[in-house]
């Protein structure tokens, strides 16, 4: 499939997305631990944060371990086109249509609609059954609540032996509060 042929189809499903959860409210805390969780420079890069990049590819390379630079954008188009295999094609496709994504979408938006796609764990596709699950109500979480949600975005929850994943998900929640306090202390944090 070529790139445009690609980005027609994103879209096409950005667009049914944006139908379904057009009423959906969320509160700026979830939004504002997203960034900060999962791509702390969103607000600066257009769909691709070139120090995550070439921080991952480093890693890769010389220290063998496997790192991730996906922004925020380019992990809502990986689960919107479910294309999932490591190889550079893929990531250059990623690539492309994000950067055409951001270009074309508000910045909030993009965070809302990955919010309304993502991962969280078991049972959970998705912020709607993420907090049903969770019992929250995901227009006015507590820092902490917000917090553990977006943890659970790198460490979703599993269906069974979820104890130890808790305590991961826990650490995980108190160091994204805990670099959002920092980015924003520093004046480095955009505003929702």
């Amino acid at each position: 499939m070529k790139f445009k042929d690609e980005w027609n189809q994103l879209i096409k499903s950005i667009d049914e997305i944006r139908l379904e959860s057009a009423e959906t409210a969320f509160s700026d805390n979830l939004l504002e631990f997203l960034v900060a969780g999962e791509d702390h420079r969103f607000w600066l890069h257009f769909g691709v944060d070139p120090i995550g990049l070439v921080r991952a590819v480093w890693r890769t390379v010389f220290c063998n371990k496997r790192e991730g630079g996906s922004t925020i954008a380019m992990q809502l188009v990986r689960t919107i086109t479910k294309r999932y295999e490591i190889s550079p094609k893929r990531k250059l496709k990623e690539i492309y249509l994000a950067t055409r994504l951001t270009l074309a979408l508000e910045r909030k938006e993009i965070l809302k609609i990955y919010l309304t796609v993502a991962y969280f764990g078991w049972n959970m596709h998705g912020i709607e059954q993420a907090c049903k699950v969770l019992v929250l109500d995901k227009s006015s979480l507590t820092n902490y609540e917000a917090a553990s949600v977006v943890a659970r975005l790198k460490y979703p929850e599993k269906k069974y032996n979820k104890n130890n994943r808790l305590k991961t998900i826990d650490l995980r929640a108190n160091h994204i509060m805990n670099r959002f306090n920092q980015l924003n202390f520093k004046g480095h944090y955009g505003t929702v």
